[in-house]
């Protein structure tokens, strides 16, 4: 059944917001722009399968700050620069930053789209998960005021939205108060999710699907996405962190993607008449705005590839319109067999983590989910906290 009545169908057609600057660092608004791209796909992704159609419709609201915040970048970056050359060029990373995230939100409010209008898979999110290895959502209701530091320093989770009142907060700060009635929406790796919903009492069951030409389907989905979010990340990483190496994991994995979701489409077309028209529909609408998704993610880790086309006296202008949060990230190849667990917890001391891993032909997403064994000629993608960089490189030595 449709629920997309004209004052909804409005909301998808907006007139563009109106930016009112306000005094803020470049770092702040990219970092914001970076996490709340990130979470509209999951929060859409969930909303998608699990029919959460308040949740669908608060996306857009998500999307609509999105939207101010990259006319804030462009709004700053016009007033730092001026009518000038260097204006000129810096205008131009800030179009192909802007043009890219604007493809990145309209993929997530098609999806919101397809779920209003009726067309979504006739699959729960309880069926997906089953299939999930990475990181999955599950909703939360408080049931007594906390702060979502003490939350998170319980569980390895991420506080994703929360509302109160018939009001929502995206992305809540850590000193935040989580009010009693309050429900949340959670994101973390599948075992931590499960595990903190069982010590809440609040009884959550994973499903089998049941046909296994369409459980092939679900799991390739669910690896799709999660190489999605990794790509939208990577992306920012080589943009922001001026770490031009990664960009060709950038195009590799964008062509591990792409193989992917040929292989997912070929899978899909294998269900045709033995799934109902709708989830069929459904599905291939979700590889299909995933797929914009990773190519606009690709898109953004090949701005600073223009470094080089650049005069030479404005090659510093990627310093001052991406300015660099803090961290580093880098490629590592594994010379002995190492279980991730462990060069994991090595990272955790200097605020790091694995983000990916490569072997052999594949691409995993949040590999610490998996306790997986690494092998000589693996290549981790990891990333830590700058200022511990002499740390890391000795501990590196030692381990892989």
């Amino acid at each position: 059944m449709s629920r997309l009545t004209p004052e909804v169908h409005r909301r998808f057609h907006r007139s563009p917001p109106v930016v009112r600057y306000r005094p803020d660092t470049v770092r702040n608004v990219l970092e914001g722009i970076w996490k709340m791209t990130n979470i509209a796909i999951d929060l859409a992704f969930y909303a998608y399968f699990a029919r959460d159609y308040e949740l669908a419709m608060k996306i857009l609201d998500l999307d609509r700050l999105v939207s101010e915040s990259v006319g804030h970048f462009v709004m700053h970056n016009a007033m730092a620069f001026g009518k000038s050359r260097k204006g000129g060029y810096a205008s131009l990373l800030s179009f192909y930053y802007g043009s890219s995230v604007d493809t990145i939100s309209d993929s997530v409010k098609d999806i919101v789209y397809t779920l209003l209008v009726g067309r979504s898979p006739g699959i729960s999110y309880n069926q997906v998960i089953h299939y999930a290895d990475g990181e999955v959502v599950a909703r939360l209701p408080a049931k007594e005021d906390f702060k979502v530091l003490d939350l998170t320093d319980k569980y390895p989770v991420d506080v994703l939205a929360v509302i109160e009142g018939g009001e929502y907060r995206f992305m809540p700060k850590q000193t935040e108060v989580i009010k009693k009635g309050s429900l949340m929406y959670l994101r973390g790796f599948k075992e931590n999710v499960l595990h903190l919903l069982n010590d809440y009492g609040v009884e959550y069951r994973l499903e089998i699907i049941g046909v296994r030409e369409l459980e092939d389907v679900v799991k390739s989905l669910v690896n799709i996405k999660d190489c999605t979010v990794l790509m939208l990340d990577l992306a920012h990483y080589v943009l922001v962190e001026h770490t031009p190496e990664l960009k060709e994991e950038i195009n590799d994995l964008e062509i591990y993607i792409d193989w992917k979701h040929m292989e997912t489409m070929d899978l899909l077309k294998n269900t045709a008449g033995s799934i109902d028209p709708d989830t069929f529909i459904g599905l291939a609408t979700l590889l299909k705005e995933l797929e914009d998704i990773a190519d606009a993610s690709t898109t953004i880790g090949s701005i600073p590839s223009l470094q080089e086309e650049f005069p030479k006296d404005y090659r510093e202008l990627f310093s001052n319109v991406f300015e660099s949060l803090g961290e580093r990230v880098r490629t590592v190849t594994i010379t002995k067999q190492l279980n991730i667990t462990e060069l994991g917890q090595h990272l955790r001391k200097y605020g790091g983590s694995v983000l990916a891993v490569r072997s052999g032909d594949a691409w995993i997403a949040y590999p610490l989910a998996r306790g997986m064994t690494l092998n000589p000629g693996d290549r981790a993608i990891i990333t830590y906290q700058e200022e511990f960089s002499d740390e890391v490189d000795s501990t590196l030595k030692q381990v892989v």
